[in-house]
């Protein structure tokens, strides 16, 4: 118990404070975004896990009030002292204070998003109607150049006619495939999730970062995938046509991020040394950190939580 307690300490410490940063500094990963993706996917799925696990030791071990929930309470309980008992039991109703907390304003944010999303397709299937020549976009009437994917089985692409006019075929295409990498990568799954893991664990350094690094890395992702089959300049034009949609929960937009991440994401697109991608072995080494970085934590964790039956 208390090897497996010392490894998630060390792990939260790992991963909560000193991952991130690292992370932020891998210059060699500058350009592979959809690699630091799934790194940063990683850190946040493991620090989490294992701050939620700690959270829950300190809530569960003797001899705070929470240990030996039903009948380990009666049998393990009275043989700590009155000073423990007082003292676990006043910690325990102050990290139960903290994550109800947490707890209340994460949740109800995260339904909101989800709440403004549905609201936003009910609309859709009001004012837009379904493009013939693509089965997963619906054409809104409207002069503004504009296009975003909403997660959903039902067409979740939307385009403006305005785009459509003002793009050409290939240009068009190009956008299509960005927001269709935004789908098929479930970038709208990771920004909830970070949105979530922010408002509960604000103060962690690597949460903080995630925040600021992630939504340009997905984008950057996302233009990537167009950019291999309808290449770097093709795209460029294209996001420079494409107006940015205003801020909706659970959209991303081609031009979305406002002018500066769209300046940065133009700039790399039309920079002929960014072209480079990993070799096979890097790419390995890449989604082995990304797997060990979440699945480590959930693994120690789930080790720890269950060698509480023994404690007493």
């Amino acid at each position: 118990m208390s090897a497996l307690l010392i490894g998630l300490v060390a792990a939260t410490v790992l991963l909560g404070y000193l991952a991130g940063p690292f992370l932020v500094r891998l210059r060699r990963l500058a350009e592979h975004p959809g690699a630091l993706v799934a790194c940063w996917a990683g850190l946040l799925l493991g620090t989490v896990t294992v701050t939620a696990a700690l959270t829950a030791i300190a809530l569960l071990v003797p001899p705070t009030p929470g240990h030996g929930l039903l009948e380990w309470m009666h049998n393990c309980l009275p043989h700590h002292s009155p000073v423990a008992f007082i003292l676990g039991g006043l910690t325990s109703l102050v990290l139960m204070v903290a994550c109800g907390t947490r707890l209340a304003q994460g949740l109800p944010r995260l339904r909101r998003a989800v709440r403004r999303r549905r609201e936003h397709r009910s609309m859709l299937h009001l004012v837009a109607r379904e493009d013939r020549r693509n089965t997963d976009v619906l054409l809104l009437d409207h002069p503004l150049p504009v296009a975003y994917c909403l997660p959903s089985r039902w067409r979740p692409i939307v385009v403006s006619t305005g785009a459509q006019t003002r793009l050409t075929g290939l240009q068009l295409q190009a956008v299509l495939a960005h927001e269709r990498a935004h789908l098929r990568q479930r970038h709208h799954a990771l920004l909830l999730f970070l949105d979530l893991a922010h408002t509960l664990l604000p103060w962690l350094p690597t949460v903080r970062l995630a925040k600021a690094t992630l939504p340009m890395l997905l984008e950057m992702s996302a233009d990537d995938a167009a950019a291999r089959r309808w290449g770097r300049r093709t795209l460029a034009d294209a996001l420079r046509q494409v107006a940015s949609t205003p801020g909706l929960a659970g959209a991303l937009a081609a031009a979305g991020g406002g002018e500066g991440m769209l300046s940065r994401r133009l700039t790399r697109l039309e920079t002929p040394a960014s072209t480079g991608t990993p070799n096979h072995a890097r790419r390995a080494l890449i989604w082995a950190v990304a797997a060990g970085t979440a699945a480590i934590p959930v693994i120690t964790a789930a080790a720890t939580l269950s060698s509480l039956a023994g404690v007493c």
